[in-house]
């Protein structure tokens, strides 16, 4: 049982370590420029009045908001400039309007907000954003940008009736981290739009002559969870110039679809990055339309845990983007998004005066395991597992291997000396996700690799 008990704690407490860069203190990607109402003394709203007085005021009082409570909102337009929206723990804006077989009704009742064109440097964090199912009548989404410089972070998208959270028309210059998007409620079929299941959850522009200013929209999607529910539009992009990374694809909807590439007349380019499609039927999707071309590179993604590589995909150039960044190795993924309490979605802690913090300790990858003297590569292991021992101390050294349901697969007792590097065959152990748990000189830490 004290076996058992440590290894279950290990789990966890292993769990907990690899939420890599889970609490971002500001964005990365096209929407680093993003900083909101900055550091200006937040006011709390608990009505939808009070919300939308606070949305619409110019004030720097009511530069920073904080969402407390469930507020059920009526569709609001709105121009935002330096504004930050942080929900509170629970934090919830709803609108769960719809008349199933009135179209018209439905449409006009539908949507929660609307970033107006002319905004610029936009926060929103910690938010949830329920709609009443999606329903295929041209109505309105939970999130609709045509804002420039925004930062859209750790929110959950549920059940928007025409979408969960589309960018178009001014839309530039967007990052969209740590977020998740699901249906929880069945699709309305009879819809005047025609689609019988309109679970689509991501449109960036409306149209192949719809664009930005500068031509594409420029949109970074970061560790963002595409959850249970999700048929299509995970995004569905034209005139964009897109970076998926660290994405997770996990939808049991038949027939699903992930990424959908339409050049548009301007043209199209993504680069999918460490991203893991582990259920999801169409990965990629390309629409001919428009007069651009379409590019879209996968580099470093896998299907699952097995850690096939998704291959044959690639089509053009898509390069990958010169803006600094941080990733998590793509074995990593899987654990690290979809957690639930250090994952995708409204996971974050707010205080009642707008301190954000985190329980949640950073992943430990080599750059961090590299200070304790370790270096471990490839993350995902055909054969060999390659581990560098970079600090100038010798001494025994324990590893063990543990799969993820606690199962010790194998241990590797030896004595090695500074510098030396340790290359183990582990070409028989079966396909899946493993942890490593290195001792030495009394120090231990772990790490997880995917073996193929």
């Amino acid at each position: 049982m004290k076996k058992f008990s440590f290894l279950l704690l290990f789990l966890i407490t292993f769990q907990i370590s690899f939420s890599q860069n889970y609490n971002m203190t500001s964005p990365e990607g096209f929407g680093a420029a993003a900083t909101g109402g900055g550091n200006a003394t937040p006011i709390t709203v608990t009505t939808y009045t009070a919300l939308k007085n606070a949305l619409n005021s110019t004030t720097t009082a009511n530069s920073v908001i904080l969402v407390s409570g469930i507020i059920d909102c009526v569709y609001t337009s709105v121009t935002l400039n330096n504004k930050t929206i942080i929900g509170l723990p629970g934090a919830r804006l709803r609108n769960l309007q719809i008349t199933p077989g009135n179209s018209t009704a439905s449409a006009n009742a539908s949507g929660i907000l609307y970033i107006k064109p002319g905004s610029n440097n936009v926060i929103i964090r910690n938010l949830i954003f329920e709609g009443p199912g999606a329903y295929d009548v041209d109505g309105r989404d939970n999130l609709t940008n045509e804002g420039t410089n925004v930062w859209v972070d750790h929110c959950e998208f549920q059940d928007g009736m025409d979408g969960n959270f589309d960018n178009k028309g001014a839309a530039d210059n967007v990052s969209i981290s740590w977020c998740k998007f699901t249906y929880l409620k069945p699709a309305i079929a009879g819809g005047s739009g025609g689609s019988a299941d309109h679970r689509f959850t991501n449109l960036v522009g409306s149209a192949i002559t719809d664009f930005p200013a500068d031509g594409r929209y420029s949109i970074t999607f970061q560790n963002n969870y595409f959850a249970e529910g999700c048929k299509a539009r995970m995004p569905r992009a034209r005139n964009a110039e897109l970076h998926v990374l660290n994405c997770y694809y996990k939808t049991s909807v038949s027939g699903a679809s992930a990424i959908g590439l339409g050049a548009g007349n301007s043209g199209t380019t993504c680069y999918v990055e460490n991203t893991n499609f582990e259920q999801i039927t169409n990965i990629s999707t390309p629409v001919n339309e428009g007069t651009g071309t379409t590019s879209v590179k996968f580099a470093g993604s896998i299907k699952g845990t097995s850690g096939a590589d998704v291959t044959g995909l690639d089509q053009g150039t898509a390069l990958k983007p010169t803006y600094a960044y941080t990733t998590m190795p793509v074995a990593d993924v899987a654990t690290s998004v979809s957690n639930a309490t250090c994952g995708a979605g409204a996971t974050l802690q707010v205080s009642s005066a707008g301190v954000i913090s985190s329980s949640c300790a950073p992943l430990a990858t080599n750059e961090v395991l590299s200070q304790l003297g370790l270096k471990y590569y490839p993350s995902i292991v055909k054969d060999i597992l390659n581990i560098d021992f970079l600090d100038k101390s010798s001494g025994k050294t324990d590893l063990k291997f543990y799969s993820v349901t606690g199962q010790k697969a194998l241990s590797v007792s030896k004595k090695i000396n500074s510098g030396e590097k340790l290359n183990l065959n582990l070409g028989n152990l079966p396909a899946g996700v493993y942890i490593c748990n290195v001792t030495r000189n009394e120090k231990s830490t772990s790490f997880k690799f995917i073996k193929k």
